[in-house]
């Protein structure tokens, strides 16, 4: 989620809900004007404006990670694994291929090798079968949605996840 989108949120809510006490609380004792800054609004002005603004900003929190994307830097990403060339090579050529090698399955080729390397320094092995499986799983659906052979997407699978696993084994 966008850092920024609670805030926005939180002040459209503010805005709408002070909107509503102040029709509620000034509407029963029949004021119809409101000082404010040294100026004179009227009520209903008053109330339609801070609902509206509020309504607003709600939407655009709404809307925000919509149109605006955000992925935080994570500081994981200094400590790339490093595959050798010759891994690296084949790789590549796999994935291309295969017509695999975009960004999208890219970054989350590299998000899998961090989070192998991590999971496989703290010995959890869990995470590792999990990452494995997760890799696995979205490699599997990309090439099922490129209408690969289906007798051929598993050793393809196979092929790319006992190459993303060598750097950890050596």
């Amino acid at each position: 989620m966008h850092p920024i989108v609670p805030i926005i949120m939180a002040l459209g809510a503010i805005l709408f809900f002070v909107g509503i006490a102040v029709q509620i609380r000034f509407g029963f004792q029949r004021i119809n004007m409101i000082k404010l800054r040294g100026k004179e609004y009227k009520l209903w002005y008053f109330v339609a404006t801070t609902v509206v603004a509020g309504v607003a900003l709600i939407m655009l929190s709404v809307l925000i990670p919509k149109y605006v994307p955000y992925q935080p830097e994570s500081a994981s990403n200094s400590a790339q694994p490093v595959l050798s060339s010759n891994l690296k090579y084949e790789l590549g050529s796999i994935l291309s291929s295969m017509d695999l090698n975009n960004d999208t399955m890219m970054s989350a080729i590299n998000r899998f090798q961090v989070e192998y390397q991590e999971a496989s320094q703290r010995g959890e092995k869990n995470t590792m079968d999990l990452l494995i499986l997760e890799m696995a799983y979205r490699i599997r659906t990309e090439l099922q949605n490129r209408n690969h052979p289906e007798n051929q997407i598993e050793r393809e699978v196979e092929r790319i996840i006992g190459i993303l696993q060598q750097p950890v084994k050596q």
